[in-house]
C-alpha cells in the first residue's frame, strides 16, 4: 500500500483527503507544518506528498526547495488557492512535480 504524506493546515481539507486516500486504498500521514513535512518527508517511506503551499511555519515552496535540496525524489504534487500562472511556474521551479489550486474534487 503507498504512503502518501499529506501537508495541510487546514483540518477540514486534511480529513477529507485522508478519508478519499483511505477509500482509494493508500495509506495517508498528517502533518499541518512545513518544518514537520521536511522531517517527515527526509525520513523516507512516503510515496507522495500531497503539498499545500500556505502553511504556519515555513511555506510549500520552501519544503518543495528543502526536500529537492536533500537529493528527495518523491513526487510532490501542490495543492493551494494561488492560481496565477506565475504561481504555478514558481511551484514547479521549487520542485513540485505538479501543481492543483483549490477547490478541487478527488474524483
Amino acid at each position: 500500500m503507498s504512503t502518501v504524506l499529506i501537508v495541510e493546515d487546514e483540518a477540514r481539507i486534511a480529513s477529507f483527503l485522508t478519508k478519499g486516500l483511505r477509500a482509494a486504498g493508500f495509506t495517508p500521514r498528517v502533518v499541518a507544518r512545513g518544518g514537520e513535512a521536511v522531517e517527515t518527508a527526509l525520513q523516507g517511506g512516503v510515496d507522495l506528498i500531497l503539498l499545500d503551499v500556505g502553511l504556519p511555519d515555513i511555506d510549500g515552496l520552501d519544503v518543495a526547495r528543502q526536500v529537492r535540496a536533500q537529493g528527495l525524489t518523491t513526487p510532490i504534487l501542490m495543492l493551494t488557492a494561488r492560481s496565477e500562472d506565475t504561481d504555478l511556474v514558481v511551484g514547479l521551479d521549487a520542485g513540485a512535480d505538479d501543481y492543483v489550486t483549490k477547490p478541487f474534487r478527488l474524483a
